[in-house]
């Protein structure tokens, strides 16, 4: 009977080394089902020399998630940085000496909705200054760069009524660009205008 002692301990101990263990709850539903607040101690002192390779989060049943890093962030030195590595280009082809209301399909889920430059064309043949008096409204806040590719002339009209008041640019007068200029526009849903942010 003494041998067996052992042998009858040892499958004791590798029967709870699969269970689920619960802290505050009788009925787990995880390997560790903590029903409260969590603690760590001694943080510091014993990850000093550690660097995090993933991030965890929680998601509304109180579960542990492994969290996604988008492209655009980066894990570095445990640290997180918002990287922008590139922008990403759309183009459109402009015809007419004046467009009214234009529409640059930059709204979620439409084309050009993760576009941050619109480079601007004109057919070859057109040589008359572009004159733009509007554009249809963004989300709020939502940016765009404008990039001047056409050889003419392009002026962006401000407050006028050519485009309806949502689609207008809130500027004195006019912004005159050459080829190869670049404005960024800013669209305030307060305020119902586009803003020149930078130029």
């Amino acid at each position: 009977m003494k041998k067996l002692a052992p042998l009858f301990i040892a499958s004791l101990f590798a029967v709870q080394a699969f269970s689920q263990v619960g802290i505050n709850t009788t009925e787990p539903t995880a390997t560790l089902d903590v029903d409260g607040n969590i603690r760590v101690r001694h943080m510091n002192d014993s990850f000093t020399n550690s660097v995090a390779e993933k991030i965890v989060g929680l998601d509304e049943d109180g579960n542990f998630v492994e969290v996604e890093v988008d492209e655009n962030i980066i894990l570095e030195d445990n640290k997180l940085r918002a990287v922008e590595r590139r922008y990403r280009f759309a183009d459109v082809t402009v015809i007419g000496d004046g467009l009214n209301n234009m529409d640059l399909l930059i709204l979620p889920g439409e084309p050009n909705d993760d576009k941050k430059i619109i480079r601007i064309y004109t057919p070859t043949l057109l040589r008359a200054p572009l004159e733009i008096t509007g554009m249809v409204a963004g989300d709020d806040g939502q940016t765009v760069w404008l990039y001047i590719q056409t050889d003419t002339s392009v002026k962006l009209m401000g407050l006028n009524n050519n485009s309806d008041p949502e689609n207008q640019f809130l500027i004195p007068g006019q912004v005159v660009l050459q080829q190869y200029d670049m404005i960024q526009l800013m669209y305030d849903a307060n305020l119902q205008k586009w803003l020149v942010m930078d130029y």
